[in-house]
């Protein structure tokens, strides 16, 4: 691979000072069809010498076009983060930025800040560098096209012979992180996504779900490993900036879990202190379980949110001791302090090298603990404001479909269990519905809360989580989202 140059063009050169040119590297981008902005691509090799690996995540330089403290940065903090629903997207950035200048669309340089990974043969982490540069997408790729392309398809092939060799590269070093247990893990808190069909006056005409195949997972893998290349990065320099924290898991929903998973007999080992080895070794044993879903969706209620904070405290659900977010600054601000954060560093040591002397600057730190930790703040909340806002919509969605469906059986599983009933996730709809008690006319049933189930006083009939049910819509009481069933 031909040694990296800084960029000559006059025409470049304002833009581009001091940066690497990778425009002949033949980066990609691989997101949904229906993506709106384009954050990152990247690009492989081997090194044959040593079996060796290079990545490169390149992730747009917004910071370069949304300067600190401007009105376009205060509106950003304000707003957080970018909420995309089916079919619109409340962007962060005007969509000026997020969808044609900072994205990095086909064809087109791009300012960006870019990630070099070394990896080993094995799919660790070895080395990372950071820099500044200029590329330029030579494709862009759906997760079912890479797919495809994995398996031979000719038409795709063809289409895209003059970078098949590099999609081609992504699927070997894919198969190389695949065997790598620290990476393996991101596997555990994937969840399925719904995917609305919509008819020609935008009614929903079929719910499914968004399956994730080896490409998502790929791609997660190499962002992750940004991420963590990032925070060690921003660790190693001593400065301030934001951090991911994962919280463990309190000891009394540990026991939660556990009970739940004692109604399937399985077992989460490791004690009053379960290590992520633990969860993963659960993983594997419900791996293609018809009730995978209701016991990750347990585990997930069994841990706390992550959070931004101006202090690193490490992250449970990576198994991380440092991380943070630095793959998306289109859409996530947290993202963007931390792409500042990097190149003020950068900044920093390109002086120190170049007088050959101790870098003076009347700022120690970008940003000072106070007004990191307010920003830190301000991003976890953001964030949970736009998961509800999400959350709402895709509700709202589901119920106007499911007006219709009034009367209409349907197959499902017991998700929660309380004392007044039970909740049914619905097939095909993935909505919960309420079976009261008061439905449950053949006994007199009562909750016992150690071992979750309701159970019959005279017939001893037991409803567990997990059990599956058949049910008949009720009512639908629109003003609190609530599905009402009987059992058939």
């Amino acid at each position: 691979m031909n040694s990296v140059k800084l960029v000559k063009s006059k025409k470049y050169f304002r833009l581009t000072k001091n940066r690497k040119d990778l425009r002949n590297f033949p980066f990609i981008t691989i997101d949904e069809k229906d993506s709106y902005d384009f954050d990152d691509a990247i690009f492989c090799y081997k090194i044959k010498k040593n079996l060796q690996w290079k990545l490169f995540v390149a992730v747009s330089d917004v910071s370069f076009y949304v300067k600190e403290n401007s009105l376009l940065d205060k509106e950003a903090l304000n707003r957080g983060t970018s909420i995309y629903f089916p079919c619109n997207v409340i962007p962060m950035l005007p969509e000026e930025l997020s969808e044609d200048i900072c994205s990095l669309l086909p064809n087109q340089d791009r300012l960006c800040i870019v990630c070099e990974m070394t990896l080993s043969k094995n799919g660790k982490l070895l080395h990372y560098l950071h820099y500044k540069a200029i590329i330029k997408s030579h494709a862009r790729f759906t997760y079912s096209n890479v797919i495809k392309i994995w398996n031979g398809d000719k038409f795709l092939c063809n289409k895209f012979k003059k970078i098949k060799k590099n999609v081609l590269d992504l699927f070997f070093l894919n198969n190389i992180l695949v065997q790598n247990k620290d990476l393996k893990k991101i596997i555990l808190f994937n969840s399925d996504e719904p995917d609305f069909i919509f008819d020609s006056s935008f009614k929903i005409k079929r719910i499914s779900l968004k399956k994730k195949n080896l490409a998502h997972n790929f791609i997660e893998y190499c962002m992750i490993l940004a991420n963590k290349s990032s925070a060690l990065f921003i660790k190693e320099n001593n400065v301030i900036s934001l951090f991911r924290n994962h919280a463990y898991p309190i000891s009394s929903k540990i026991k939660n879990f556990r009970r739940i998973l004692k109604k399937f007999n399985l077992k989460l080992e490791g004690g009053n202190f379960p290590t992520f080895k633990n969860y993963l070794t659960l993983s594997d044993k419900i791996f293609n379980k018809p009730y995978k879903e209701i016991i990750e969706l347990a585990l997930l209620k069994s841990t706390k949110k992550a959070f931004y904070s101006e202090k690193n405290s490490g992250h449970f659900g990576l198994a991380e001791k440092f991380y943070t977010h630095f793959t998306s600054p289109i859409r996530r601000y947290s993202d963007l302090i931390v792409h500042r954060t990097i190149k003020f560093i950068l900044f920093k040591k390109h002086h120190i090298k170049k007088y050959k002397k101790k870098f003076l600057y009347k700022k120690k730190f970008l940003y000072d603990f106070k007004n990191i930790k307010k920003i830190a703040k301000q991003c976890s909340i953001s964030e949970k404001r736009a998961d509800k806002a999400y959350k709402f919509f895709i509700d709202a969605l589901k119920f106007d479909f499911i007006k219709n469906k009034i009367g209409h059986n349907f197959y499902g599983n017991i998700s929660h269990i309380t004392e007044f009933g039970f909740f049914v996730k619905i097939n095909n709809i993935f909505l919960d519905g309420l079976v009261h008690v008061s439905r449950l006319t053949d006994d007199y049933y009562f909750y016992d809360k150690k071992k979750i189930f309701l159970k019959g006083k005279r017939f001893k009939k037991i409803f567990s989580i997990g059990d599956l049910v058949h049910v008949k819509i009720i009512s639908i009481k629109n003003k609190n989202k609530m599905i009402h069933l009987s059992l058939i």
